[in-house]
């Protein structure tokens, strides 16, 4: 069998992709991919659209045989294998963490640690489908690798009566910092760690769980969201300009982000706000984030969609909310396309590549984000008349719906009347540094103006990003030159 060339993947096969900022460069962090050495994949770039790979966060000791009951891997992982290992004879498929020492590492998170090291929350798991899994604190002295790992935070045993332990993000705020954590079953959970240590604020064990020493929220944290969900990130954010009652009013929240339904043909992404970091978290709707099979509350900023003459983003998921040092906001995440299935040249979308889109917050507060890839676009000021004179009115709308089906788009034409005519027809106004507000299809779109690179017309344009204020969905709108 041909052996990938894993080292010109660039953006290609990055799952779960995480996000770190460090002397000038950026690292994304991603999960186990086939054909690359195991121990999470780490990427490299200075400009935050091309990507080169680097190598990886642990090294796994070459063949990572087990001799004598002790892992090889100089890595010291013995305790997270040894909780996750799995026997094929055990479920039959999906084995991740086997016997022969083999393992799969799922969904990373690297942050600089109060200590000057780098701290990754990597996340080991028996077998796929399975809550036989824990997250674990690695350190380096360096972002590139040589990752140790020194504690074990979380485990989750099989069955799921506990969260499963996987999927780890990490976040400071208010001189406090957090693991949000876990992956459907019973949802997401938020432990407090210690920010001196990045270890557990209170050093509890599995076992004094599982002897009925601690309760199961001392042990697993706060509850924040329900169901077939996992992935979350929170962001906390100060000042942010909400329109209440005619004027401009600055408040703080806290947002969560996460990725309702199945892997590989549902993935879709939702988010809700709160003033507390233990939640509860709320969607415009007031209710908290639940998912139901595929679909639930929560406001979804993107599924899977196709603008015109485009390839399409199909499951689009798994994020990170990041904002560089020079403070521009960015979610990565990872998204297939059937583009190369539609024209004959794979049989598969098994490939994850690594999407940054711009977001910033609508006139509610909301957060709201592109729909376009990110490249070196920087949010700005936009009057109407600049809006309409570059775009001339004409845009390609993509209108989010609770299904999981791809969402394709639609023309419709803003007038200087304040009309919208064509597939869609109602008004809007613009207000503000760069507000929008559209009624359209019984609903109110409130939304901000973004420049964007408009791949499919290889020309920059303006691009609108809005929610729904009765349905929670998002609106997004390309300028388009076609007639």
């Amino acid at each position: 069998m041909r052996t990938p060339d894993y080292t010109a993947w660039h953006e290609g096969c990055a799952h779960d992709p995480s996000l770190l900022e460090w002397e000038g460069k950026y690292y994304a962090f991603s999960t186990d991919t086939f054909g690359a050495p195991g121990g999470y994949q780490i990427r490299t770039s200075e400009d935050l659209f091309h990507w080169d790979y680097l190598g990886t966060a642990f090294d796994l000791g070459g063949e990572r045989k087990r001799s004598g009951g002790k892992f090889a891997a100089p890595c010291n992982l013995q305790e997270a294998f040894d909780w996750c290992v799995t026997s094929p004879r055990e479920v039959g498929y999906g084995v991740c963490t086997r016997p022969d020492g083999g393992m799969a590492f799922w969904a990373p998170h690297c942050v600089r640690g109060t200590d000057g090291k780098f701290w990754l929350y990597y996340c080991l798991t028996g077998y796929f489908g399975g809550s036989k899994s824990c997250i674990g604190l690695a350190k380096s002295d360096r972002p590139d690798g040589g990752f140790v790992s020194e504690e074990i935070l979380v485990k989750s045993p099989a069955g799921w009566r506990t969260p499963n332990a996987i999927d780890p993000q990490v976040f400071f705020a208010e001189g406090r910092m957090f693991l949000i954590y876990g992956s459907f079953g019973l949802g997401l959970f938020l432990l407090e760690l210690d920010p001196a240590t990045g270890k557990r604020k209170i050093p509890h064990l599995y076992d004094d769980f599982d002897q009925k020493r601690i309760t199961f929220e001392e042990y697993y944290g706060t509850g924040l969201a329900r169901g077939s969900l996992e992935g979350g990130v929170i962001r906390y954010h100060e000042n942010v300009p909400v329109y209440e009652n005619g004027a401009w009013v600055k408040k703080n929240y806290y947002y969560l982000m996460c990725s309702y339904g199945s892997l590989s043909s549902a993935y879709n992404m939702r988010c809700g706000r709160s003033e507390r970091p233990e939640g509860p978290y709320l969607d415009v709707n007031g209710n908290p984030l639940v998912c139901s099979t595929d679909i639930g509350t929560g406001n979804k900023l993107l599924g899977s969609f196709k603008f015109e003459d485009t390839a399409d983003f199909y499951c689009p998921g798994h994020n990170d909310i990041f904002v560089t040092d020079n403070g521009t906001r960015l979610i990565s995440y990872h998204c297939r396309t059937n583009e190369f299935i539609e024209k004959g040249l794979s049989r598969s979308n098994n490939f994850h590549y690594l999407y940054l889109g711009l977001y910033d917050f609508n006139a509610e507060g909301w957060l709201v984000m592109s729909a376009n890839r990110y490249a070196g676009e920087e949010i700005q000021d936009v009057t109407a008349e600049e809006f309409l004179g570059i775009s001339a009115g004409r845009f390609e709308a993509v209108f989010l719906e609770q299904g999981v089906s791809t969402v394709r788009s639609v023309r419709v034409r803003l007038g200087p009347d304040g009309t919208v005519e064509g597939a869609k027809k109602g008004k809007w106004r613009m207000f503000g540094s760069h507000y929008i507000e559209l009624e359209l299809n019984g609903d109110v779109f409130s939304g901000i103006v973004l420049p964007a690179w408009l791949q499919n017309q290889n020309a920059a344009g303006f691009t609108v990003s809005a929610l729904g204020r009765r349905s929670g969905m998002a609106l997004h709108m390309n300028s388009t030159n076609k007639i």
